[in-house]
């Protein structure tokens, strides 16, 4: 539960749809995370005795420049008053792709990586990958339970999480490049 990763769902999230579509689309985002991950992985693993990983080698620069982007779209989205066309799967699973490759799923990656039994490293992922995928499902169905506010609060929410993620990603930018 990074502070990245429950702001980028946040974001994606419509608090007016139900527990259980919101459940599945926050699954979708963790089934793309541990894509990555896994992908991360294997790779890792393949390539461990042929290159040395600088010790400062990191994605998230990407991570920070996609949360500032959403938070951008979020705002647009709400100034607009448009429907959100946040409810698609494909949207969710590759912001997930994006966030595996930093943070925790690069951290996981790794380790699993250097696992030097394919047994092992096989469990590892996946557990990994199934606590990430039940746990932003049970993030996203969450923010659903918001839907009792009036509309009027629930903008002001939307509108307090797309600054999150915006600021979050400067920070993150900030923090990758000084």
């Amino acid at each position: 539960m990074e502070t990245d990763h429950v702001v980028a769902v946040g974001n994606l999230v419509q608090i007016r749809r139900s527990f259980r579509e919101e459940a599945i689309l926050g699954a979708t985002w963790g089934l793309g995370h541990t894509c990555s991950v896994i992908i991360g992985a294997l790779s890792i693993s393949f390539v461990k005795n042929f290159i040395a990983f600088p010790e400062h080698f990191s994605f998230e620069l990407f991570v920070g420049v996609m949360m500032v982007l959403i938070g951008i779209y979020r705002l647009y989205i709400l100034k607009r008053k448009e429907k959100n066309s946040s409810g698609n799967k494909t949207l969710f699973f590759n912001v997930g792709v994006v966030h595996g490759l930093a943070g925790s799923g690069s951290i996981a990656a790794m380790l699993a990586g250097l696992a030097e039994n394919r047994q092992e490293q096989i469990l590892f992922l996946m557990l990994f990958g199934l606590g990430t995928i039940v746990g932003m499902g049970i993030i996203a169905a969450s923010i659903t339970r918001l839907k009792f506010l009036h509309p009027r609060y629930l903008t002001w929410f939307s509108c307090l999480i797309a600054a999150c993620s915006f600021i979050y990603g400067i920070k993150i930018i900030i923090g990758q490049l000084y």
